[in-house]
């Protein structure tokens, strides 16, 4: 009994040898394994890294284009909305009467245009008065003498000089530069970044964070700034503020288009008289004077002789009358052309020509504006900040401010409220996420 016990003993341990054996032998089978991939994986990589070359992880950098920090644009276009949020409330607590009509300037010197539109009107009555009495006197003489007496006894002669003075005087109208705010172009200002791999001297560089900040330039828009402005501006329903924008309106009549076209009317009713006096004055009256020179001369009664001189001294008044007639209707005749060029004809740098932009500032008139709105992006700018680990995914945070003056004051001059306004916002973004988060101040 116990011999056999004695052998199954023995035949357990053995069998447990042999179990231990086994395992042995397949985990050194295993381990050739891995070190033969181990080995194949290492012949592989030196036969794709050349001699002398070292591994080494990422540095955190990220390489950017030229078109890298759009959205600090976005930022600062972001910054606009909250200035004018401030500036309306500012406009607000100035106590407007209701009801006031407002209009957005482009730039503090708006009375030069006013100036403009008094000139071009002043330029166009005193011609259309110098030819409106021109036109009276030609007719003169295509009448009788005995109305020719009546007019002359008015003093339409006298009344005809001092206009003639006044109109030659103002045969220059100086140009007035609009300003039309056009956004400038954008200049990018970015250069790429640095090459993506390099030396790693210990394992905390796995956690560093390279950091590259690029400055932005930006040109914001003088008119979304003038479209928050005006969209801000009637929210106030209690108020009824009326906004307008310089030369946003149509034009269906001018009193000004209306002078404008009937003194070039006259102007031709003008050249058509010159033509009739040549015609029917100037030259017969010439013929007859010569004639009665040579009659003058064969004459040997004194008292025919005496009636004859008295007869050429009144024909070669009319001759000089009417000649000075026609120099003066020809004189008005250019002026008008001159006028009429410098009026018509938009200088080199302007967007209108001074009468288009009186008519404008004629509406304008018209529109009884109470109070002037200066605004103007001063400044704006932003910058890009990239950061990037070993671990993990990069980040992005776009900064972009904006500086706003604004000055608002009635027609008249006073300064009812003025200011400077500085906003700065911010966007943070974690590379590779599919979410934006919204602008905001941080």
């Amino acid at each position: 009994m116990s011999e056999e016990t004695d052998k199954t003993k023995k035949s357990e341990a053995l069998k447990q040898k042999e179990e231990e054996a086994a395992i042995k032998a397949q985990e050194k089978t295993i381990a050739e394994a891995e070190k033969a991939i181990a080995e194949a994986k290492k012949a592989k990589l030196k036969a794709e890294i050349p001699d002398g070359a070292t591994a080494t992880p990422p540095e955190g950098t990220i390489t950017t284009d030229d078109k890298f920090g759009y959205l600090t644009e976005l930022v600062a276009n972001d910054t606009l909305i909250h200035q004018v949020e401030k500036l309306v409330k500012k406009i607000s607590t100035a106590e407007l009467p209701d009801n006031s009509k407002i209009l957005l300037v482009d730039d503090l010197s708006i009375a030069a245009r006013d100036v403009q539109l008094l000139q071009v009107k002043s330029q166009l009555d005193k011609l259309k008065k110098g030819m409106d009495t021109q036109i009276i006197v030609n007719d003169l003489y295509f009448q009788s003498r005995e109305a020719k007496r009546e007019i002359k006894k008015d003093g339409v002669d006298v009344e005809l000089t001092k206009v003639m003075a006044s109109i030659t005087s103002l045969t220059a109208i100086p140009a007035v530069a609009s300003v039309i705010g056009s956004a400038a172009a954008i200049t990018p200002l970015l250069t790429a970044a640095g090459a993506v791999v390099g030396s790693v001297g210990s394992i905390v560089n796995m956690f560093r964070k390279d950091y590259t900040i690029k400055g932005k330039e930006i040109s914001l828009s003088d008119i979304a700034l003038k479209a928050l402005i005006a969209g801000e501006l009637g929210k106030f329903k209690e108020k009824k503020y009326l906004v307008y924008l310089p030369d946003f309106y149509s034009i269906k009549n001018s009193r000004l288009i209306g002078t404008f076209e009937e003194v070039g009317k006259k102007r031709w009713k003008l050249e058509y008289q010159v033509q009739l006096l040549q015609q029917q004055i100037v030259e017969p009256t010439k013929k007859a004077v010569a004639e009665l020179e040579t009659e003058i001369k064969k004459i040997k009664d004194p008292s025919l002789l005496e009636h004859k001189k008295k007869e050429l001294k009144d024909l070669t008044v009319v001759q000089q009358a009417a000649e000075k007639a026609a120099l003066q209707s020809k004189i008005l005749v250019e002026i008008y052309d001159k006028s009429n060029e410098m009026l018509l004809t938009t200088a080199e740098g302007q967007n209108a020509s001074p009468l288009a932009a009186a008519i404008l500032q004629e509406k304008i008139s018209e529109l009884q504006i109470t109070h002037l709105l200066y605004a103007k992006i001063v400044s704006s700018g932003g910058e890009a900040i990239t950061g990037k680990r070993m671990i993990g995914s990069g980040e992005t945070a776009y900064l972009g401010g904006s500086v706003v003056s604004y000055v608002l004051a009635q027609v008249e001059g006073e300064i009812v409220a003025a200011g400077t306004l500085v906003e700065v916002g911010r966007l943070d973004y974690k590379l590779g996420s599919k979410e934006i988060p919204a602008f905001g101040k941080k």
